[in-house]
């Protein structure tokens, strides 16, 4: 048997390499609960049967071999199981063969006293961690693979030394020289270190995907896949570098018309009303120069770039959303929810909505990073008060557009080895475009974009700059109806962003979304029947609400409309987002200086993408979480823990009663199985109260000991049952169910389970 160190750094291996796999299968994170529930589940059931089943030779003993067996195939038919209920869950063929040989490491993990069976869970560990490295892409994974290579140095130092400690002359110490095994360790680190930054963090052996028939191959499909051409329904998924983020084969996409944006705009939200009227006119953006609503508006001359609010109520022309005919128009990777500016909206006339013929915006910049070309868009603002850079790739499908979708607070975007300077520039609204007819087809981009934690937005600095900005329209140009409404929303709270979030929160939980609201011609300003009468309506009406609310306070807003990306949609087995013609939406932006704009979203039932939580934030949410559940459920909660209690406290009651119950079921076997059921169900329930059968000691004698008064029928039925089933059994067959009954009936009265040392330390 091996030492205790060594031991101990066997179960670490095992650990991380359980943990590198896990990482690796779920893109860097953690992964969903029922995998690792499901490790835990293998490793109570081994743990369990290496408690309770002695065995000499485990690889030879058909129940170790069993259970080595059941969780490996278990694995299988949970994947199985999975993709039935889920088509789009689960892992892939490789990913199955690694989870079905993580649970075999693990049970593994319970027998390791046994030399062969400790070899098979190192060695199963080994082909885990050089899988999860060779894989994945994810510095989480390189981590443990470097955690492993120094457990690995530790553990044959001390298997080694495990096995030349026999060999000493009597009398000389054999422990494991632990200083020189922790030497070995220092020293694996360093050559770790050192060749990480000899070789840099670029994973080159991610080529080996490609030898995976279902996540590189070109001849099995998959439905879950994850690379490689003409595998998987809708779309595979994209490396780092987006090398494999392709399109599969598939007739829907050869033959689809390529919509653009503004049809897109059209089918979903239906044609606008055609108005002959004069339109009165309102600028939103700045509030000091809010025209008067009675002037009249100068044509728009470009195509597309303004939206009336008053639209037609024709029956919805798309499909659904699981409708394989009407596909994405584009994939998001990364996460979600996620807002894609694509038309900024700088003016208002009451009815339509406008984009602003001219901007001050500084033009894009190319630049090189490490020889990749990307191209910058100027954020004027500190870094102390960005949060995080997020990234995302976007994969265009089957969308006709020039603009580039782009998440708040774009930093700048990619498309691989395009280098050409004049490839981009701004529109006339300042959004940021392609300068050819539009983004083509299958094209995947790569964009980066801040992110500003809520706590930056509420602090002293964005307070000044909010206040500093805060210019009041003047009377003639004000609508009065809507700033009593803003002025009572946000009576009391402090300039900033206090009051731009309780406009916010007030249209989020005072109306309702309807976007098949009616407003018929008649309509003169559509926004004010909104807020005052009718409560409901499209997003376009929330966001323009928005808009002008925060107006009257004297905040510079702008509406501006493009696609979410539904978290609803957020594929698990391929990390990425389909977003389709529905996904169409308008919100609001909102800056103190005309440069730096930071969204809002007015309408219930979408979301903002949230800062990422540390791991002790997670921990509070989780346990926040789990008290608002316990609060919400009480009733049951209560009547569960006043069961679980009285199980607890009654526990060898009930197990009592059990027995009893399961020692007078029918039985349809033969006599002697009748006595040695009867014999099995003592032996539990003297497990269960504290004792069991000493090795060595026969059933009967046993019995006897336990058991006052003792049933001499019974143990003379068990002697037989066990040493001379061929005999005429000493209880008839009518009389045998009477005999166990009576049997198990004084067993449970007897007082007190006495063990060998209790009765000699009595007899002596």
């Amino acid at each position: 048997m091996a030492d205790t160190f060594t031991q101990r750094i066997h179960l670490a291996l095992v650990l991380t390499a359980a943990l590198g796999v896990q990482l690796a299968i779920s893109h860097g994170e953690l992964g969903i609960w029922w995998q690792w529930l499901e490790m835990g589940v293998v490793g109570l059931s081994a743990w369990l049967c290496a408690r309770y089943v002695k065995s000499a030779d485990p690889l030879r003993d058909p129940r170790v071999m069993g259970l080595l067996v059941a969780v490996v195939a278990g694995h299988f038919v949970l994947e199985q199981v999975a993709f039935q209920v889920l088509p789009r869950s689960g892992q892939l063929m490789e990913g199955q063969m690694s989870l079905a040989l993580r649970n075999l490491m693990i049970a593994c993990l319970a027998f390791r006293a046994e030399k062969r069976i400790a070899n098979l869970s190192i060695l199963s560990s080994l082909a885990l961690m050089a899988f999860s490295v060779f894989m994945s892409v994810y510095w989480s994974v390189t981590i443990c693979g470097i955690v492993y290579a120094v457990l690995g140095v530790g553990w044959l130092v001390t298997s080694y030394w495990d096995r030349i400690s026999d060999r000493f002359p009597e009398g000389v110490k054999s422990e494991i020289p632990r200083g020189a095994v922790g030497l070995a360790l220092v020293l694996a680190i360093l050559l770790a270190a050192a060749a990480i930054g000899i070789a840099g963090t670029n994973h080159a052996t991610r080529a080996l995907a490609g030898f995976m028939p279902s996540s590189g191959g070109s001849q099995v499909s998959d439905v879950r896949s994850q690379g490689g051409v003409g595998d998987g329904d809708d779309l595979v998924q994209g490396t780092k570098d987006a090398m494999s983020f392709g399109p599969t084969e598939s007739e829907v996409f050869l033959e689809s018309k390529m919509p653009s944006l503004f049809d897109v705009f059209d089918d979903t939200y239906d044609a606008p009303v055609i108005k002959k009227r004069t339109l009165q006119k309102a600028v939103s953006l700045p509030p000091s120069t809010m025209e008067h609503r009675h002037s009249r508006v100068a044509t728009s001359k470009s195509k597309g770039n303004d939206f009336s609010l008053l639209r037609k109520n024709e029956a919805r022309r798309q499909k659904s959303l699981d409708d394989k005919k009407s596909p994405a128009l584009f994939y998001v990777k990364g996460r979600v929810p996620l807002h894609l500016r694509t038309t900024i909206y700088d003016h208002f006339d009451g009815v339509n909505l406008q984009s602003a013929e001219s901007h001050d915006v500084p033009p894009i910049q190319l630049i090189k990073e490490d020889d990749i070309p990307w191209f910058n868009l100027s954020y004027p603002l500190a870094e102390q008060h960005i949060h995080s850079t997020e990234e995302h790739l976007l994969k265009f499908i089957n969308l006709k557009t020039d603009r580039i979708p782009s998440p708040p607070h774009l930093a700048r975007f990619q498309i691989k080895d395009v280098d050409r300077e004049d490839m981009f520039d701004l529109a006339t609204d300042g959004h940021p475009r392609i300068t050819v007819e539009f983004i083509p087809q299958l094209t995947v981009m790569r964009v980066q974009s801040f992110l500003i934690s809520p706590k930056t937005l509420l602090g002293d600095y964005a307070s000044s700059k909010f206040q500093q900005s805060i210019s009041l329209p003047e009377e003639e140009t004000s609508i009065a109806r809507i700033r009593e409404l803003a002025q009572a929303w946000t009576a009391g709270l402090k300039p900033g962003w206090e009051q731009i979030a309780a406009i916010q929160d007030r249209l989020r939980s005072e109306y309702k979304v309807a976007p098949s609201s009616k407003l018929g011609e008649e309509v003169e300003f559509p926004v004010e029947g909104f807020l005052f009468d009718t409560k409901q309506g499209p997003d376009f009406l929330f966001a323009t609400a928005a808009s002008l609310l925060l107006r009257e306070l004297g905040y510079t807003s702008r509406v501006v409309s493009g696609f979410y990306a539904d978290p609803r949609h957020f594929d698990a087995g391929t990390w990425q987002t389909p977003v389709f013609r529905q996904d169409v939406h308008f919100w609001v932006e909102v800056s103190w200086d005309g440069k730096v704009w930071h969204p809002l979203e007015p309408t219930p039932g979408y979301d903002l993408l949230a800062p990422r939580l540390t791991p002790w934030q997670r921990i509070a949410a989780a346990c926040g979480a789990v008290g608002n559940w316990c609060v919400r459920n009480w009733i049951p909660l209560t009547i569960l823990i006043a069961v679980v209690t009285a199980t607890v406290v009654c526990f060898s009651r009930l197990a009592d009663m059990a027995l009893r119950v399961a020692n007078r079921l029918p039985w349809l076997g033969s006599d002697r199985k009748r006595i040695l059921w009867t014999a099995r169900l003592m032996q539990w329930r003297a497990r269960i109260r504290g004792s069991q059968r000493p090795q060595g000691q026969t059933l009967p004698k046993w019995i006897q000991e336990c058991s006052q008064p003792t049933s001499q029928e019974f143990v003379a039925a068990v002697n037989w049952a066990l040493y001379s089933p061929s005999r005429i059994c000493p209880v008839s067959h009518l009389e045998v169910g009477r005999v166990c009954h009576e049997a198990f009936a004084a067993f449970v009265r007897s007082p007190s389970f006495k063990s060998p040392v209790s009765t000699s330390k009595e007899s002596s």
